[in-house]
């Protein structure tokens, strides 16, 4: 018997990727959908018969058989799902980022807090592989002293082609890969070292005065530690990212999919080469950390707090403001 029978928001492409990952974990059953888009509410129902469609949201999350709301939307759409669930005291799982508007979410993080609400922000790392062992590495001292932290993003195409019928990606309003790729990053980040502040950004965008950011250098510090970032879309090339925390004595380098690589001087080595596929193990990994989090367990998972704090550095890099 499962322990969650979810309720789901938003079908684009991070929800379909979802609904196929709970449909794997056997704590999971999702049972109501909804998205704006009924073609996309009809392609789920089709590839999962036995799915109800809500009549909207509202409909979804006050249904009383849902003791898990999973939303997958633009982030401007969190606050009202968030406070619908606070009225039904239903627990959320939400993709970040948390919000765009810094009032509207600073607000909505007490309301969360006062209301004592179970929830989870999704970002990456919560519980993946790779974050979790440089994590321990970093804790037990192994790594030895962290000078300096790198991440390198390259996109041939903004939004990516499984992203690309959500238009909103695309736009400064809500969208751009700052707010939905190196917010995972900063997450990490954050997580490992505290505390950051930008000393410098440079962000570049179009010249419509709606589309996306195409460019952004930065630098932040973390205690004394350099977070330097260089992320860019267009132009060919290989398309991912790397994330670099460069200790004394031992080196971690992460990769897209959630591949790992370490150096202790030399070349980089692979760890963990006996996992076919650490993308999928890495994503049944978060549904369990939700799993220890909404039933008081010890794996740490993103809350409304950590969600906020991200969002406020991101919010700053885009405008290239020091914070």
């Amino acid at each position: 018997m499962t322990s969650f029978n979810v309720g789901m928001i938003g079908l684009g492409g991070m929800g379909q990727m979802m609904l196929a990952d709970m449909h794997l974990h056997k704590e999971f059953s999702v049972s109501i959908i909804w998205d704006h888009n009924e073609d996309a509410c009809a392609a789920c129902l089709a590839q999962y018969p036995g799915l109800r469609i809500a009549n909207d949201a509202r409909d979804l999350i006050d249904d009383p058989t849902i003791n898990l709301v999973y939303v997958a939307s633009p982030p401007n759409s969190h606050r009202s799902y968030f406070l619908d669930a606070i009225a039904a005291n239903v627990p959320m799982f939400c993709e970040k980022p948390f919000g765009v508007d810094i009032d509207e979410s600073q607000d909505l993080v007490r309301r969360i807090e006062d209301a004592d609400l179970p929830h989870i922000i999704n970002f990456n790392h919560g519980n993946a592989l790779g974050s979790t062992h440089i994590e321990n590495q970093f804790r037990s001292g192994d790594m030895g002293r962290v000078v300096g932290v790198d991440t390198f993003i390259h996109l041939t195409q903004w939004p990516r082609e499984f992203q690309k019928t959500a238009t909103w990606l695309g736009e400064r309003k809500q969208g751009g890969f700052t707010r939905e790729m190196l917010s995972h990053w900063l997450y990490l980040t954050r997580r490992l070292l505290g505390d950051g502040s930008i000393t410098y950004a440079c962000a570049t965008y179009p010249e419509d005065g709606i589309s996306s950011e195409t460019h952004l250098t930065a630098e932040l510090d973390f205690g004394g530690v350099p977070l330097f970032i260089r992320a860019a879309t267009g132009g060919a090339g290989p398309v991912g990212t790397e994330y670099t925390v460069w200790g004394d004595r031992k080196s971690y380098r992460l990769h897209s999919g959630g591949r790992i690589s370490s150096s202790e001087g030399g070349a980089w080595t692979e760890e963990f080469t006996d996992l076919e596929d650490i993308g999928i193990n890495d994503r049944q990994r978060t549904l369990d950390g939700v799993v220890s989090r909404l039933n008081g367990g010890s794996i740490n998972m993103a809350n409304a707090s950590d969600g906020f704090a991200v969002q406020k550095m991101i919010e700053a890099l885009l405008i290239g403001r020091r914070a």
